[in-house]
């Protein structure tokens, strides 16, 4: 561009001065050569560009008129409104939540729920709150709640529903489905529930069913077989939480063990047992802890852990965390319950044919448990702790003959009372459905291999 001015200026600088011999030419400023050169410019690019100046006081007026148009809308919609959409919400209830709070969580905006949660005197006593224990919500998409449920883990659930008159608090019924599972013991007892999709709490259910036939802390091995058909609680086709154990069936180092849940038609009273009506519980229960393992057992001799001395270890010792909660073996009376010399915290128990059982070195007792108190089998009477001479956590456990003691793990103990002869229709009917699904899963099981 600055070649192309330079030759512009220098040919009209040449015109100049050729013209000057006949007549004077009159002078280009800079700024005309300048316009020149852009006119040019342009041409050469192949454009034309106008450009109107007006001067500001050129006197000229432009007018300005308001155009009004009619425009034709029937053709125009108005944008889709989102429909209501109910689904449900549910949280667990932590430390320091208040209902307020939950509402806030559960993303509810309902200015009537809100005032009834914190002005009704009723909600107080009805819809307790407690940490563990799950609440839910059935909502649209504008934050409207059309009912919120109290899910508690051990009662029927409460909902607080709107009425015509404002909103009232009810208990709602559940709904039992039978689900059924299978596995194979790898590592452990938990982790083979885990793995197969079955909830973690059967483990300990199956455990306590099957106690006095296996011993879970010591017999369990791995290829170790179970297959179970357990209730679970729904609300609104929704799970709400899982139920009884109505079947099971566990495999132990070969031999297989069966249980089948019966209720007694008048008094309600549960208990499991064989397809021929057999007590599956014994007398006894193979050991007073659900999980846990033995650190010493019943020897002649011993050197004790604290004293340093040879002795006779006359029971059997059971590892576990402080706290573990211990079971009574058998149904009894508590004949002694108080601190004694090395055993520290103590409860003795009388039961029927001579039988006696004692549990040592607790860290508390179970309360409104005294002396005379009557306990049945597998309730829980104290917790696991060091007292008395005791260098870590364990119960020590004691089977008593007559006052002589045995050895726990290996005594004969007396089967539970079997189904009478006047139940054993209503029992055979109560266990068909739950018989025919364990042998049906059995089969597939089979095939599958």
């Amino acid at each position: 561009m600055f070649e192309f001015w330079y030759t512009l200026a220098g040919y009209i600088t040449i015109e100049k001065e050729s013209m000057a011999q006949t007549a004077p030419l009159p002078t280009l400023s800079i700024k005309s050569i300048l316009k020149w050169a852009l006119v040019f410019a342009l041409l050469a690019l192949g454009s034309i560009v106008a450009f109107g100046f007006t001067p500001r006081d050129s006197g000229l007026s432009i007018e300005q008129r308001r155009v009004t148009e009619k425009i034709d809308i029937s053709e125009w919609r108005a944008p889709p409104t989102v429909p209501y959409r109910k689904f449900q919400r549910e949280i667990v209830i932590k430390r320091g939540d208040t209902l307020t709070s939950l509402l806030e969580q559960l993303r509810i905006d309902d200015t009537d729920l809100k005032r009834f949660v914190l002005t009704s005197k009723e909600i107080k006593s009805t819809f307790k709150l407690k940490i563990g224990d799950a609440i839910r919500a059935t909502v649209d998409n504008t934050g409207h709640a059309y009912n919120l449920t109290l899910l508690p883990k051990n009662s029927q659930p409460v909902r607080i529903s709107p009425t015509t008159t404002g909103y009232a608090i009810t208990e709602v019924p559940t709904t039992k489905k039978l689900t059924f599972g299978t596995g194979v013991v790898r590592n452990s007892l938990f982790g083979s529930f885990d793995e197969n999709g079955i909830p973690e709490e059967l483990a300990a259910q199956m455990a306590e069913i099957f106690s006095s036939e296996i011993d879970f802390n010591r017999d369990i091995r791995s290829g170790d077989r179970f297959t179970l058909v357990y209730s679970s609680e729904y609300l609104d086709d929704a799970f709400v939480s899982t139920g009884t154990i109505e079947a099971a069936e566990f495999t132990n180092k070969g031999e297989t063990f069966q249980a089948f849940l019966f209720v007694a038609p008048e008094t309600g009273e549960k208990g499991y047992y064989t397809r021929d009506g057999k007590n599956v519980k014994r007398s006894f229960l193979r050991s007073p802890l659900k999980f846990s393992r033995i650190t010493s057992g019943f020897s002649k001799g011993r050197l004790h852990p604290v004293l340093k001395k040879w002795r006779a270890h006359k029971g059997v010792d059971y590892g576990a965390p402080t706290g573990t909660p211990i079971m009574a073996t058998g149904k009894g009376v508590v004949k002694y319950l108080g601190r004694k010399g090395g055993y520290g915290r103590f409860i003795e128990i009388r039961h029927a044919n001579g039988i006696s059982t004692r549990y040592a070195h607790l860290s508390r007792y179970a309360k409104r448990l005294k002396k005379g108190s009557s306990v049945s089998q597998g309730q829980i009477i104290g917790y696991v702790g060091k007292s008395g001479l005791a260098t870590g956590p364990h119960l020590h456990y004691e089977f008593l003959a007559n006052g002589t003691q045995i050895n726990p793990t290996k005594a004969v103990m007396p089967p539970g009372p079997s189904i009478t002869k006047s139940l054993k229709g209503v029992f055979q009917t109560q266990i068909e459905k739950n018989t025919t699904l364990l042998d049906t899963l059995n089969r597939r099981y089979a095939s599958s291999k």
